[in-house]
């Protein structure tokens, strides 16, 4: 079951949010971030997630594998321009690789990149010195 923290559910309950959409979207340093919305149209290629807040959730299909056993919480942070806004930390065993904010995720560890040319230049360098 997507567990969302209690001062995130008062406030949806208490704005009389009927239904909540939770979706990935690509972004940040680690590659996605976690999202809601309680602005769209129920489709196909939506599921419906038991929920045992006063709202129905609802998660992509492609991500529903993801998100039924995680946990989002809300924080409130400045951002580069030292304005307060609300992000979401998602919680999930299937995270394997996260950013320095918290906020960005990937659910693979990326592979790391090599630079040959700049590797090639350092060992040049180091062996034209006399150290």
């Amino acid at each position: 079951m997507l567990t969302l923290d209690k001062k995130t559910v008062s406030e949806f309950e208490e704005t009389g949010v009927k239904k909540l959409k939770v979706f990935f979207y690509e972004a940040g340093c680690s590659g996605t971030k976690i999202d809601m919305s309680s602005e769209f149209e129920i489709e196909d290629d939506i599921d419906k997630l038991q929920s045992e807040y006063g709202f129905d959730l609802y998660v992509p299909k492609t991500d529903r594998e993801y998100l039924e056993n995680a946990k989002i919480t809300r924080v409130v942070v400045a951002d580069h321009t030292w304005e307060a806004k609300s992000r979401y930390i998602f919680a999930s065993d299937e995270v394997e690789d996260r950013c320095w904010c918290w906020t960005s995720f990937a659910f693979e560890k990326p592979a790391p990149v090599i630079d040959l040319e700049k590797l090639k230049l350092l060992r040049m360098n180091f062996k034209n010195k006399n150290i």
